[in-house]
């Protein structure tokens, strides 16, 4: 039974570093490129075509399930890769906007709150004994939910400014991915006692995981920062 348990733990830590290593790489090669975009200038005249990355990025992250098949573990590794780098991008044109708007203090304010608020729900959904299951099936539809209002609020700002209208789908999105991270962090731990850790199909799902635990962290920054900075208007 203590031999048992040892393996289990053994599991968990291998496949859990495995996720939480490849996520803190992605986060390092978003940082990377958004610091030298803004270090250069660069920022400048990406600044125009930002909605082409953020457009590319929503593809790679809808497409990454259906590319695993057929891709190799080092083309799966490039795709999330490159999402990083179209997230870096993103995010060094349209971070030195909100500096310039707002004051950097609310760049580093967001940023050590979404640090804090997914270390959390992380923490939680890692050693919690409840079963979030029924709570990720609500929070999916939630999210696709997030994405039509999204896009219907993109356009209707074109016409009209609507700042109750950006809080609201802030707080949504903040609660949203929260509940998403601790989930995610509950299946993580779940797949880490089903798979073979050396397979391929489990460092496949491990890529997958990293990916969506990527997403989570970014979007709670991105909507702490938008809450944030409506504070400042």
């Amino acid at each position: 039974m203590q031999r048992g348990h040892i393996q289990d733990a053994q599991a968990v830590g291998t496949f859990s570093t495995r996720v939480y290593g490849w996520m803190a790489i992605g986060l390092g090669v978003t940082a990377f490129i958004a610091y030298f975009l803004y270090r250069s200038a660069l920022y400048v005249k990406l600044m125009p075509f930002w909605w082409v990355f953020a457009f590319a990025a929503f593809g790679i992250a809808m497409s990454f399930n259906a590319g695993l098949k057929r891709l190799s573990i080092g083309g799966v590794i490039g795709l999330f890769l490159t999402y990083a780098a179209l997230e870096g991008v993103i995010f060094g044109t349209i971070l030195p906007v909100f500096a310039a708007a707002f004051g950097g203090q609310v760049i580093w304010s967001a940023f050590l709150t979404a640090s804090a608020i997914f270390a959390l729900a992380m923490g939680y959904g890692m050693f919690t004994k409840n079963d979030l299951t029924s709570l990720g099936r609500i929070l999916t539809f939630g999210l696709i939910g997030l994405i039509a209002l999204t896009f219907l609020f993109m356009i209707l700002s074109f016409f009209t400014p609507m700042p109750f209208a950006n809080l609201l789908i802030s707080y949504l999105g903040l609660a949203i991915f929260v509940g998403l991270t601790a989930y995610d962090a509950q299946t993580i731990r779940a797949y880490s006692m089903q798979v073979d850790v050396n397979s391929v199909a489990s460092y496949k799902l491990s890529m997958v995981m990293a990916l969506k635990m990527y997403i989570n962290v970014i979007m709670i920054f991105w909507y702490l920062l938008r809450i944030f900075s409506s504070g400042r208007r």
